[in-house]
């Protein structure tokens, strides 16, 4: 086995990695460390085992402006099926499509 690769989800980041932060400290398989930023983000988390990854975070450094709040979107892929879910007043260059089509935006 050895030191062969990352065992970090590709979809997260070095954020909730211990190793490379202040006081990293580690016993077998668990590590803790300090992190210079504070609320950058305030909340993260991230998990690969196997064949299966997520990441979440909450940053609160994207939220500056008003307008900021209504930047969102969600996605979901099953198979060959992908959804996504936008907000229309942000993504206003396709309110409708048909077929790679655009039928209504602005």
């Amino acid at each position: 086995m050895g030191n062969s690769g990352s065992t970090y989800a590709p979809v997260g980041n070095t954020q909730t990695q211990s190793s490379g932060k202040k006081y990293h400290t580690k016993c077998i398989c668990v590590g803790c460390g300090c992190s210079e930023n504070m609320c950058e983000p305030a909340l993260a988390t991230d998990i690969r085992c196997c064949c299966f990854e997520a990441a979440v975070k909450t940053d609160p450094s994207l939220c500056k402006d008003t307008d900021h709040l209504c930047y969102g979107r969600m996605g979901l892929k099953v198979g060959p099926a992908v959804l996504d879910v936008t907000n229309p007043f942000v993504d206003k260059h396709e309110l409708i499509m048909v077929c790679e089509k655009n039928v209504v935006g602005m």
